[in-house]
């Protein structure tokens, strides 16, 4: 990546930025709303991630990931309109970067933090999916991705495509972190080939 970049969780004073990027990246119809944005903040905010400038006063965010949690093993219009703490699935809403900020490699960069973070600290999660548009295709096969075939959510004039990015298993322990004075996210058994 040629920018220098810090990956954090986009916290709620951070939102209107957010949606700033996201009016800028997606065409009205759709775009999501601010009001979208706050919810998937406050029930899914381990899932929100952005990619951030560091700067004198303040980091300026030029990117984000945002998703949800899911039951379903591909993406619908249901699994993009709720969350589900314990879903197997993680349902990415947006891909995000400003336009001045692009084709520096941010948006891989995103994604591979995004995984790594979901690997570590939500070891039940079996898979990503997300809806791309066709040119942008290339870019999910890179970080990963593998293509299933047109996607069934009508979004916007344009027609999606669905892809899924199947996580290995990963062997993990829950522990109570009051108990044992650390974070849960910490606690992790990774095999040798990892």
């Amino acid at each position: 990546m040629a920018v220098n970049v810090i990956f954090n969780l986009v916290n709620t004073n951070q939102l209107e930025n957010a949606i700033r990027l996201e009016l800028e990246g997606y065409p009205t119809d759709e775009a999501a709303s601010l009001e979208s944005f706050r919810l998937r903040q406050f029930l899914a905010g381990e899932l929100f991630l952005g990619a951030f400038r560091p700067g004198s006063s303040s980091p300026e965010l030029v990117g984000f990931i945002c998703g949800t949690r899911a039951s379903g093993s591909t993406l619908t219009h249901e699994s993009m309109s709720q969350h589900t703490p314990d879903g197997p699935s993680v349902c990415i809403h947006s891909v995000c970067v400003s336009a001045s900020y692009r084709r520096q490699g941010i948006a891989l960069g995103l994604l591979k933090e995004y995984f790594s973070r979901v690997l570590r600290c939500q070891p039940k999660v079996e898979r990503i999916l997300l809806i791309a548009h066709e040119e942008l295709i290339p870019l999910y096969v890179k970080a990963g991705f593998e293509l299933v075939g047109k996607s069934s959510v009508a979004h916007g004039a344009r027609p999606w495509y669905e892809m899924c990015l199947v996580l290995p298993p990963m062997p993990f322990e829950e522990v109570d972190p009051l108990i044992s004075g650390g974070d849960v996210c910490s606690v992790e058994h990774l095999p040798v080939e990892y």
